[in-house]
């Protein structure tokens, strides 16, 4: 094969980590010097991932203009890798246009990862950061951390937008992104308590097909806002594949004996995925494959079912027919980001699950004991809550699926509330002349809408929330001053 690849890695690695990728490609026609190991610091504090994406760009222009690297050639990333090409594209072919033909990511960590706040802490500058005058790439983290500011902003610039625009560096039949994650967590990585991951990143977290919305408390009211979905830039819908057989390190060993799985057909499946996105090539084909894998994510969601099937599925697959079926459960990725309606942060915020009652009440009241609902909301559904480090206003929820549709929204709603599943926010007044909706001195909430078992009107939230997807959530807030913020009196 003439075709040219550029293979990028992810965070902490070097570009040697990509090897055994460009193995299996010089395997099947690909010639070694059309293959490229692309590198940067990741783990250098004072780099940030807009350093390394512009050095990108001068590196393919030279590449091409000693006649290395062709007018299109395409792009395969690991992990942190598909942030360093995704800003690359965004920024200088955010129309399209790009040299890239078929960009496939390997486990991305498109919308972060919850070992970015280890890497971080003094543990990790003292473990991973050991070898590198104890630098674990601060800038890196930042934006790998969950619930990031640049996470978001690089989205609605390449995926999403708030203004209407479909601008963005893919389409079907341009540049062409495909999403490839692995269910099988890391050896050892059990003991942080994580489902639906693969060691590093979360399923969620990795697909590149999120959703947006702005809710605006200063219009509609308390218990119906407005809701404003945010525009999709590129294809609706990427091609994405869950795997159950593969971890963040072993999908970069695409051979069948390096995968957990006993089957063959499964053992075999990551490098046909790997040729597969490499050798589409047009529209209708690329739809095609975004098809053919959903039916393998369907295939996978099997695996975390209860009965005689599924236990017959997990013994074909992992040779153990009690193997556990939870990590295969499919999550959302809730974040939200709370700020006043001139723009300013809201940082003193909290957010619980909770249901919508039948009754028609206008004010939605934080009270002083928690219902029964919240209770079980917060024990069954929230696996994980995390405040980001660098903007308090932001936060990420990671939200069991099955458990919500099989059991909660079914058997745990009284008969007095919506079989629905909505989020309370309660912002604390930052002082005695500065509130939110209100000033009358009590602590007031308010109640948005996500996700309902009966089909409704999905632009008041009734069906916002997609499996194996992050979902932004923009709240704003009425900022609410009193009078004697300032005053005009005679001099006299």
């Amino acid at each position: 094969m003439s075709e040219h690849v550029l293979l990028i890695h992810g965070w902490s690695a070097t570009d040697k980590s990509m090897a055994k990728v460009g193995t299996l490609l010089t395997g099947h026609g690909y010639e070694t010097r059309d293959v490229y190991l692309g590198g940067y610091p990741s783990m250098d504090d004072d780099v940030r991932i807009e350093d390394s994406g512009r050095r990108l760009h001068t590196v393919i222009a030279d590449l091409q203009a000693e006649g290395s690297l062709p007018a299109k050639f395409h792009v395969v990333v690991h992990s942190t890798g598909a942030l360093v090409a995704r800003w690359w594209m965004a920024e200088f072919y955010p129309r399209g246009g790009a040299p890239v033909v078929n960009f496939l990511m390997l486990a991305p960590a498109n919308f972060g990862s919850p070992l970015a706040t280890i890497g971080k802490s003094t543990l990790g500058r003292l473990t991973k950061g050991f070898t590198n005058g104890f630098q674990t790439g601060t800038n890196f983290l930042n934006a790998l951390e969950l619930a990031s500011q640049f996470q978001e902003d690089l989205t609605l610039r390449d995926r999403l937008s708030v203004d209407g625009s479909t601008d963005s560096p893919y389409s079907d039949g341009g540049t062409r992104p495909f999403v490839i994650v692995g269910a099988d967590p890391i050896f050892g990585t059990g003991i942080l308590g994580e489902k639906a991951w693969d060691g590093t990143v979360r399923i969620a977290t990795a697909n590149i097909d999120p959703r947006g919305v702005t809710v605006d408390f200063t219009k509609g009211s308390i218990l119906e806002p407005e809701f404003t979905a945010w525009t999709r830039r590129g294809p609706e819908t990427t091609p994405f594949a869950v795997i159950p057989d593969r971890s963040h390190l072993s999908i970069l060993k695409p051979v069948a004996k390096e995968s957990a799985s006993k089957d063959p057909d499964i053992a075999g499946r990551l490098e046909d995925l790997i040729l597969q996105a490499l050798s589409t090539k047009t529209a209708p084909a690329y739809r095609k494959v975004a098809s053919d894998w959903a039916d393998i994510c369907l295939e996978t969601r099997k695996l975390a079912q209860d009965g005689d099937e599924a236990d017959a599925l997990r013994e074909r697959v992992f040779g153990r027919a009690k193997a556990d079926g939870s990590r295969f459960r499919e999550f959302y990725q809730i974040v939200v980001e709370a700020v006043d309606h001139t723009g300013l942060p809201v940082d003193d915020f909290s957010i619980w699950l909770t249901a919508p009652k039948k009754t028609k009440e206008t004010q939605f009241r934080a009270g002083h004991s928690v219902t029964q609902i919240e209770i079980d909301a917060q024990l069954s559904l929230i696996q994980d809550a995390h405040e980001n480090t660098c903007h308090k206003n932001r936060l990420s929820l990671h939200v069991d699926r099955r458990e919500l549709l099989a059991n909660f929204l079914r058997d745990r709603i009284p008969p007095s509330y919506e079989a629905s599943l909505a989020a309370g926010i309660t912002a604390a007044s930052p002082g005695k002349r500065i509130g939110y909706f209100d000033l009358d001195g009590k602590e007031h909430s308010a109640l948005i809408r996500l996700r309902a078992l009966e089909t409704g009107d999905e632009e008041k939230g009734k069906r916002f929330l997609r499996r194996y997807s992050t979902h932004f959530i923009r709240v704003i807030l009425p900022r609410v001053a009193r009078d004697d913020v300032f005053t005009a009196r005679p001099l006299g």
